[in-house]
This record gives structure tokens, sequence and C-alpha cells, in this order.
């Protein structure tokens, strides 16, 4: 597999499928418990749950690839991810961008940047207008 079709992997079984053996298969055995991967500690017990989470808020997700660069052992790209809502039919959609080292066929680093803030805007979990309010110097207050 090209590292392009490992990606793609990524997103369609792992985060589309939920299928955490693809999940397993896909880390470095170089991933501890203790090592970081997007900002998780402890990524074969923390990532499932977080997969999980986002297709409870969100429903069925879908990922398109939208960009993709290579360098060496790394890859960026950028996608989009979309799904139906919660309900079915309130849709959601977000971009994002990762960035994947890769030793051999498995993920050895990974790190994203996703645009949370209009994801939980559109599920209704920020006020529409948050992004403004912010920028304008207001505190988002919760009862």
């Amino acid at each position: 597999m090209t590292k392009r079709d490992l990606v793609q992997r990524w997103f369609s079984e792992v985060w589309e499928n939920r299928d955490m053996s693809t999940f397993a298969q896909m880390l470095a055995p170089t991933l501890e418990g203790t090592e970081l991967l997007d900002g998780l500690t402890n990524p074969r017990k923390d990532y499932p749950v977080l997969i999980e989470v986002v297709h409870k808020l969100a429903g069925e997700l879908r990922v398109q690839m939208l960009h993709y660069m290579e360098d060496g052992d790394w890859t960026s790209t950028r996608y989009l991810l979309t799904a139906d809502g919660p309900d079915g039919v309130t849709p959601v959609h977000a971009e994002g961008i990762m960035m994947i080292r890769f030793e051999g066929d498995k993920i050895a680093e990974l790190t994203s940047r996703f645009d949370a803030f209009a994801f939980f805007e559109q599920l209704g979990q920020l006020p529409a207008d948050a992004m403004p309010a912010c920028l304008a110097g207001q505190a988002l207050i919760w009862d």
C-alpha cells in the first residue's frame, strides 16, 4: 500500500467504520501507553473512545481527502469531515489537517488540527455567534 492508501484506510476503516482491529494494526509498536498520538497520552485506549464520542455527537461520519502531500516518511492531508448530525437530518461538516509519520506501513506519529469550533457550533454545543463573540472579547458562559 502507498502512504496515501494508508491515510485513506485510516479515515475510512478507522474513523468512518470504527474498525478498532484496523486501528490496532495501523499503530507502530513503538507507540507505548506513554507516547503521544495526536495529543492523547494513551492512544491505544483513548483513541477508540474519541472516535465513538464523535460518532455519537455527529452521527455516521464521512471523510473526504481534499489535498494530500508526502515528504519522506511524513504525509499531510487536508480533509473534510461530514455527517448527517445526531438526528440524521441536520448535517455537520468541518475541515481539518492531519500530519502522519509512518514507519513502514505503521503510524509512528500523528498530529492534527480540526475546526472543532465550527463542528461544535453546528452540533448546537456552542452558540452560532460564538466566534464573533470571542473575537469581541466576550466570555462564553453556560447555565
